[in-house]
C-alpha cells in the first residue's frame, strides 16, 4: 500500500468512522441519557455540524488527491464521483438543512402545525441524507481504486 493509499484510508476512516460513531452511537445515547430533550437536540446539532465540517475538510483533501492521481481521467473514477456527491451532501446539510432546523427550533414551533410539519420534513430529509452519506462512506471504505499501472508487471 502506497503512502497515498494509506493517507486516503486514514482520512476515510476518520470521516466515515465519525459519521457512524456520531450518528448511530453518540446522538442516540444523548437522547437516551440526557433528561432534557432540548439539551439533547442542541448537543446532537453541534455533533452533526462538527462531523459535517470534518467531512468537508476530508472530502476536499481526498478530492484534490484524486485530481492529482487521475488528472484528465478524473470523472471516470467512481470514487471521485462518490466523494464529490458526499461533499455536496455535507455542504447541503451544513448550508441549508441545519440552519433551517435551527431557525425553526428557535421559534415557538411546537404550537404551530405548519412549523411542526416543516420541522418534521426537514428532520426526515436530514436523516435520509445522513444515511446516504453513511452508506456511500462505507462503500468507499470497503473498496479501493484500481491502479492505473501495476508496477510489478506493467499491466493495467
Amino acid at each position: 500500500m502506497t503512502t497515498s493509499e494509506s493517507s486516503e484510508r486514514l482520512l476515510l476512516t476518520l470521516w466515515v468512522g465519525s459519521l457512524w460513531a456520531i450518528g448511530y452511537l453518540a446522538v442516540p445515547m444523548a437522547f437516551i441519557n440526557l433528561n432534557d430533550v432540548q439539551l439533547a437536540a442542541s448537543f446532537a446539532g453541534k455533533l452533526f455540524f462538527a462531523v459535517h465540517v470534518l467531512g468537508i475538510g476530508c472530502a476536499i483533501v481526498l478530492l484534490l488527491s484524486k485530481v492529482i492521481q487521475f488528472q484528465s481521467a478524473i470523472f471516470q473514477n467512481w470514487r471521485f464521483l462518490v466523494l464529490l456527491l458526499m461533499l455536496g451532501l455535507s455542504l447541503f446539510f451544513v448550508g441549508y438543512l441545519q440552519p433551517e432546523v435551527t431557525a425553526i427550533r428557535q421559534l415557538e414551533w411546537k404550537t404551530d402545525s405548519a412549523l411542526v410539519e416543516q420541522f418534521d420534513q426537514l428532520h426526515s430529509l436530514s436523516e435520509n441524507v445522513y444515511l446516504v452519506l453513511s452508506l456511500l462512506g462505507l462503500a468507499l471504505v470497503l473498496s479501493k481504486d484500481k491502479s492505473k499501472v501495476d508496477i510489478n508487471n506493467g499491466a493495467k
